[in-house]
C-alpha cells in the first residue's frame, strides 16, 4: 500500500499511516527551478564575495556570519516556492550563546532549506567533497566554512576533520550533520555513521537530535518533480560530549538515532493539528530566524 493515494486526499507512509500530502505539482517545480537560477546568483555571488571583502574589516566569524545569511534567504526563498509550509519545534531546549552539533535525518533535498529556514544558529556543515565543485553553490558553501570529507580517500578525510575540529575549537560554531551519509531512498531511517560524532566529541560541543518531517515526500531520491506539503522540524535536548572520548562515538551515535526515531514515530501518530498551514510570505524570506526564546515564523 506504500505510496498509493488514500481517501479524502491522503497519501500512505512506509509506516502504514497517513497524512496529508499533495500530489506533485508542475507548476510548483517550475517555480523551484526559476527561483533557483534567479536566486542563485543574487545569494550565491554575495556569498562568495563577502569574506574577501568583509574578511579585513570586521573579522572572519562576522564575514561568515553574513555568508551563512545569504544561504538562508536562497533556501527560504526555495521553501516558498516549493509551496511547503513548515512548523518549529523545540528551540526551547537550546540556549542562543551556545554552539551546537545538530544532527539529523535525511530524508531529501529539502531537509536543509527546511533546517537552515529554521534554525536560529549560525551553520556551518559537513558534506561531501563533490559539492565542492558545484559552480556558485559549492564555492559559496565552501566560503561559509563548510566542512568537506572525500568519502573515497579516508586518510584524506580523517585529514579534514582534525583542521575542522581545531577550527571549532577556535572558532566555536554550530554544525550540521547526517549521520545517515546519503538520502534515504525508501522513506525509513538508515543506520548512524560515527565520523560526525568523532568530531562532536574532540570538539567538547554538545550534539542535538533533529527530526526533519514531510521532506520524503516533497522529492523522493531520484525524483525530478516538487509536492508541495506542510514540513516539520523538531529540536530534541542537547547530549553533552565534553566528557566522552573516542570510544563513546557508538554509543553516543546510538543514543542520538533512538532520539531522532522517537521523534519520528511520534510525528508519524499523527497529532499535528497545531502544526503551522500558512507558506512563509515571499517578503518574509528576507528575515532571519530570531532567538530560541522569541517568536518567529512556524514555531509552536
Amino acid at each position: 500500500m506504500s505510496g498509493k493515494k488514500a481517501k479524502g486526499g491522503v497519501k500512505s507512509v512506509p509506516n502504514g499511516k497517513t497524512r496529508a500530502c499533495s500530489e506533485p505539482s508542475m507548476w510548483r517545480t517550475i517555480l523551484v527551478y526559476i527561483m533557483a537560477i534567479l536566486f542563485l546568483p543574487l545569494t550565491g555571488i554575495p556569498a562568495i564575495l563577502a569574506v574577501p571583502i568583509l574578511w579585513p574589516f570586521v573579522g572572519l566569524n562576522k564575514a561568515q556570519r553574513a555568508t551563512w545569511r545569504c544561504a538562508c534567504v536562497f533556501f527560504k526563498v526555495i521553501l516558498w516556492a516549493s509551496g511547503c509550509p513548515y512548523t518549529v519545534v523545540g528551540l526551547e531546549n537550546l540556549k542562543p550563546e551556545e554552539a551546537y552539533f545538530f544532527a539529523a535525518n535525511h530524508e531529501s533535498l529539502w531537509d536543509v532549506p527546511l533546517i537552515f529556514a529554521a534554525c536560529p544558529f549560525w551553520l556551518i556543515s559537513v558534506a561531501k567533497k563533490s559539492l565542492s565543485y558545484v559552480p556558485i553553490f559549492g564555492w559559496a558553501v565552501a566560503a561559509g566554512g563548510t566542512v568537506f570529507v572525500d568519502r573515497r580517500n579516508t586518510k584524506k578525510a580523517v585529514e579534514s576533520m582534525g583542521v575542522a575540529c581545531e577550527s571549532l575549537k577556535k572558532r566555536p560554531r554550530s554544525v550540521l550533520v547526517f549521520p545517515e551519509g546519503t538520502r534515504t531512498p525508501t522513506g525509513e531511517m538508515r543506520e548512524f555513521k560515527k565520523g560526525g560524532f568523532v568530531l562532536a566529541i574532540q570538539a567538547g560541543i554538545p550534539v542535538v537530535p533533529v527530526c526533519v518531517c514531510g521532506t520524503y515526500e516533497v522529492v523522493v531520491k531520484g525524483g525530478r518533480k516538487v509536492a508541495p506539503r506542510p514540513l516539520k522540524v523538531i529540536f530534541g535536548k542537547p547530549i553533552k560530549t565534553s566528557a566522552l572520548t573516542y570510544e563513546d562515538r557508538e554509543i553516543l551515535g546510538e543514543q542520538v538515532r533512538k532520539e531522532v526515531a522517537a521523534m519520528q514515530a511520534d510525528y508519524r501518530k499523527g497529532g499535528n493539528a497545531k502544526d503551522n498551514v500558512k507558506v512563509e510570505p515571499f517578503w518574509h524570506c528576507f528575515t532571519f530566524a530570531a532567538e530560541c526564546d522569541k517568536p518567529y515564523w512556524g514555531r509552536l
